[in-house]
């Protein structure tokens, strides 16, 4: 008895949520305000079911109810087709950048966050070299002293205020996590000059010079460039 307790508990919110996203989906599907009638056309539930869930759409600021008794989607449905989209553009950009680095640099290009006291690698971009480095996408790996988790301790808080070389946003190591590779990593700041992730890339050591001056300032310059079209204002 107690299993099927909690199987119905477990079902009734999946449901609710359900019915809420069917009710949204026809709001995205209209592209114009809706009746109760419509909904309840466009949904198969009964008006006095979708009458509970608009209340607290109402109440949510999800959907506003016009004077004519109709609904329509109101600014918080808004705000989350923009963070969508703003996601999308996110990841074309950084993918963009890091394709030209592995291309500028022959080597192969990460993206990684940190996830607690892991750092995590969410994207790459192989070199087309044979001998390469390769990360496993979604993977959690301590935090250590590589290039990479050295920028996302520095700035863990933030954007510096002022920088007056694009190369001293980059950090560098070699062999740290792997004896024979090295690698050169610089931040991704949003508009806000917060942390998005970081940009790294890696190489064997005796192809890859992660100290060269020369290299540190390329990689910077053109992370530092995603980050200005993400909207950052700050630093050199």
């Amino acid at each position: 008895m107690a299993k099927k307790l909690d199987a119905e508990q477990v079902e009734r919110p999946v449901a609710a949520a359900e019915r809420s996203l069917r009710i949204l989906d026809a709001f995205a599907a209209a592209h114009h305000p809706l009746t109760l009638g419509d909904l309840a056309e466009a949904t198969g539930l009964f008006k006095s079911v979708i009458l509970r869930y608009m209340i607290s759409f109402e109440k949510l600021s999800y959907v506003r109810k016009l004077p004519d008794g109709r609904y329509q989607l109101s600014v918080k449905a808004f705000q989350l087709g923009r963070a969508f989209e703003s996601s999308l553009d996110q990841r074309e950009l950084i993918e963009t950048t890091m394709t030209q680095l592995r291309d500028s640099t022959n080597e192969s290009v990460f993206f990684y966050v940190r996830e607690g006291d892991n750092r995590m690698c969410m994207m790459g971009v192989d070199s087309p070299q044979s001998l390469r480095v390769n990360r496993k996408i979604g993977m959690p790996i301590p935090m250590d002293t590589t290039s990479i988790c050295q920028v996302l301790r520095d700035y863990e808080d933030g954007a510096p205020q002022a920088v007056e070389n694009t190369a001293d946003l980059a950090r560098f190591s070699v062999g740290v996590f792997d004896p024979l590779t090295a690698s050169v990593s610089a931040p991704v700041f949003d508009r806000n000059g917060a942390l998005i992730g970081v940009i790294a890339v890696s190489g064997p050591i005796g192809r890859f010079d992660a100290q060269n001056p020369e290299v540190l300032d390329h990689i910077a310059s053109k992370v530092h460039r995603l980050s200005t079209m993400l909207g950052y204002g700050g630093g050199a």
